[in-house]
């Protein structure tokens, strides 16, 4: 029955009922007016009120609008494709309009085209498009849309700083940027002269006083983390921007520093684990014990998470054999795809993994660094050629406790009946902080008994 030719959707006919209605003036028992244009826009109230609880009051409310209705917040055309939405059902397919869209679709409650723009949008997102898609974002709060922007953002940020569209960006912008965890991406230092550079833009004025500062920045000036530079850091500042700020300003910036403040009263409290100073790289070895050959699958994911903020930079994979079980030297064409929130893509490159013979095991160097937000869930995709078959004997542990208190758990590995994983990556190198006075770095090892330091 549901392979009959002679039978006809109920999607087919809703289809053919849209395209013999919409914008059929003939039929039409209500238009649109416009003051841009003289151009009356044709439409039908039934079809509208039922997409539209606000459509309904308006035109079958106690309180009725009777004749043509007039538009004064968009454009002809963006209307247009707006009410493509209510005889069709389906999301726009193109950019052009989507702002003026998705605000339509807020101010008459249409919740599935608002959500079909927003999903246009996170499936859009270029560094020439990000900022202005963040802005949209926060407007709408839409936390999914802000999300998706944010990462790329994250994972972008050199670029976007040095942008034009960074220098136009709008100041809610900036401020998601200025408190976005970023302390493994770009320096607080580098985040400083990026504020001052968007403050140049803003106020068309090249040498900045703390009058202009405060003027575009506002309460933003106290959100940068200044806390989070070093002495050295902060003085290269001074001869260019000591006189922005005042005496007592400048008082907690040193005392913060130093150390001696670890509650600043006026400036953001800093990001970076208190006491720490500098970086360690640590490597978390995942590997356990040898089991059974098993096969690799063409691609893997694993899934990993964090209490702290990390960064990190390259990841080895488990020794692999080839259909004789003997180690394969080089694996080319690998790809491997970073994300967040399941969703989101950090980075996406094509590799090639060499064995090496000390380690039996393949480094993958990540384009740049990507950091680890605490609590957040990331997926690490590693995808092989399908033209052979590949296997692997190594176990894994599935949680990692640091011996600063930072804990690593990974995820969507296959568990055996003793309790241990079997995937792919045998280990991580993170970038984290070092405390003072510590002699050693910190280690983070999934191995038994062996723990592996990164010189």
């Amino acid at each position: 029955m549901e392979n009959n030719p002679d039978l006809v959707s109920e999607t087919d006919i809703l289809s053919k009922t849209g395209k013999n209605l919409y914008l059929n003036a003939e039929k039409a028992d209500v238009h649109f007016t416009f003051d841009s244009v003289d151009e009356r826009v044709p439409a039908h109230k039934i079809i509208l009120a039922g997409g539209s609880d606000v459509f309904e009051t308006m035109f079958y409310g106690s309180l009725k609008e009777e004749g043509d209705v007039k538009i004064v917040d968009s454009t002809v055309e963006a209307f247009k494709e707006f009410l493509r939405f209510f005889y069709f059902n389906t999301p726009v397919s193109s950019m052009e309009h989507v702002p003026e869209i998705m605000y339509l679709s807020k101010k008459y409650n249409v919740t599935e085209c608002h959500q079909g723009c927003a999903s246009l949008l996170r499936r859009s997102v270029t560094s020439e498009t990000v900022l202005s898609t963040l802005s949209l974002a926060l407007f709408h709060e839409h936390e999914q849309l802000q999300r998706t922007c944010e990462a790329f953002i994250e994972a972008n940020l050199h670029k976007i700083l040095k942008s034009a569209k960074f220098l136009l960006c709008e100041r809610q912008v900036l401020e998601r940027i200025v408190k976005m965890d970023r302390a493994a991406v770009i320096s607080e230092t580098e985040m400083f002269e990026a504020c001052m550079t968007w403050v140049r833009a803003a106020s068309e004025e090249v040498n900045l006083t703390r009058d202009i500062v405060l003027s575009q920045l506002e309460n933003l000036f106290h959100e940068i983390r200044f806390g989070d530079m070093t002495f050295q850091e902060f003085a290269k500042l001074l001869p260019v921007y000591g006189e922005l700020f005042s005496v007592k300003e400048y008082s907690e910036i040193l005392q913060v520093i130093s150390g001696q403040e670890t509650e600043p009263k006026l400036f953001m409290t800093s990001r970076r684990l208190r006491g720490c100073d500098d970086t360690v790289r640590i490597r978390c070895d995942r590997s356990s014990s040898v089991g059974m050959y098993c096969t690799v699958p063409t691609e893997k994911i694993t899934m990993l998470s964090s209490n702290a903020l990390l960064s990190l930079e390259n990841f080895s994979v488990v020794p692999i054999f080839n259909c004789y079980f003997n180690f394969i030297d080089c694996l080319s064409d690998i790809v491997v795809t970073i994300t967040v929130n399941s969703t989101d893509m950090l980075a996406k490159f094509k590799c090639t993994l060499e064995r090496s013979s000390a380690e039996n095991e393949y480094t993958v160097n990540l384009p740049r660094p990507i950091s680890i937000q605490p609590k957040t869930l990331y997926g690490i995709s590693i995808k092989f050629p399908t033209n052979e078959r590949r296997y692997s004997r190594m176990n894994l542990k599935p949680t990692v406790n640091m011996d600063t208190g930072i804990v690593v758990n990974f995820s969507n590995d296959a568990v055996n009946d003793v309790g241990l994983a079997v995937g792919i990556i045998k280990s991580i190198v993170f970038n984290c902080p070092a405390y003072k006075g510590s002699s050693k770095m910190s280690t983070c090892s999934r191995s038994l008994d062996c723990p592996n330091k990164v010189d």
